[in-house]
């Protein structure tokens, strides 16, 4: 999937910040409240291969979370379909202007750098940027998703690409894990799953279908709930 870095994307996403509380409530803190959820990805944040597309994982996250502590969980979603990490890292330079401190981000980026033939290097250069920028501009709690084998989706069974192969997606995962431990983020290890044709879109082979989205968010859940409900 070529990546896709439009102007008009960003902007939309600009006009979006402007409409969206800046601040979240702490996460220290254990009753009923207020919390800014920020989702940084591509396609997959969207909810493309969901029907409808609210039945995306970041919204059944954002729906679950909201459930679980009683309190209103509101969602800045800060996806670009198609888009690399240095789009997604640009696009949430564009929050940072606003000075949004969100309490939860949740980051699920690399499969398009890997599509694209980006350099694992390349790659943990613009994460290490992105995880470091989070750091130092607010008290998030962090999750991030590893990438899954995408030789076993549909899409690259029936059409192999040279540069999607097992061996350049494990040292992409190997740079998540290098930048995670470096910046104590947990990993929602989705490399450990194993992926079926339900799990994966009928429409193009490629995006997760409602099922594999649902999955998504479990095993996100997993990892944040604990941390925002007693």
């Amino acid at each position: 999937m070529a990546s896709v870095r439009p102007l008009l994307t960003l902007l939309a996403w600009f006009f979006l910040l402007a409409s969206v509380p800046l601040s979240g409530c702490s996460v220290s803190q254990r009753e009923p409240r207020d919390i800014l959820y920020l989702a940084v990805g591509a396609s997959d944040a969207l909810g493309i291969g969901a029907t409808p597309l609210r039945n995306g994982y970041v919204y059944r996250i954002r729906d679950e979370l909201e459930q679980q502590t009683r309190g209103n969980v509101r969602l800045l979603n800060l996806a670009i379909p198609g888009g690399t990490t240095r789009d997604l890292r640009q696009s949430f330079q564009l929050a940072l202007r606003r000075e949004v401190k969100p309490d939860l981000v949740t980051i699920w980026i690399g499969a398009n750098d890997v599509i694209d033939g980006q350099a694992p290097e390349d790659f943990e250069k613009e994460l290490n940027a992105l995880l470091r920028e989070l750091r130092d501009k607010s008290s998030s709690f962090l999750v991030i998703g590893d990438i899954p084998d995408l030789t076993k989706i549909p899409r690259f069974r029936i059409q192999p690409s040279r540069v999607v192969t097992p061996n350049r997606i494990a040292a992409f995962n190997r740079a998540i894990e290098k930048q995670a431990s470096a910046f104590d983020v947990p990993i929602v290890r989705l490399s450990r799953e194993e992926i079926t044709d339900e799990l994966v879109s009928e429409i193009d082979g490629f995006h997760p279908s409602d099922k594999g989205h649902r999955l998504i968010a479990q095993l996100f859940l997993k990892i944040i709930l604990p941390k925002f409900i007693d």
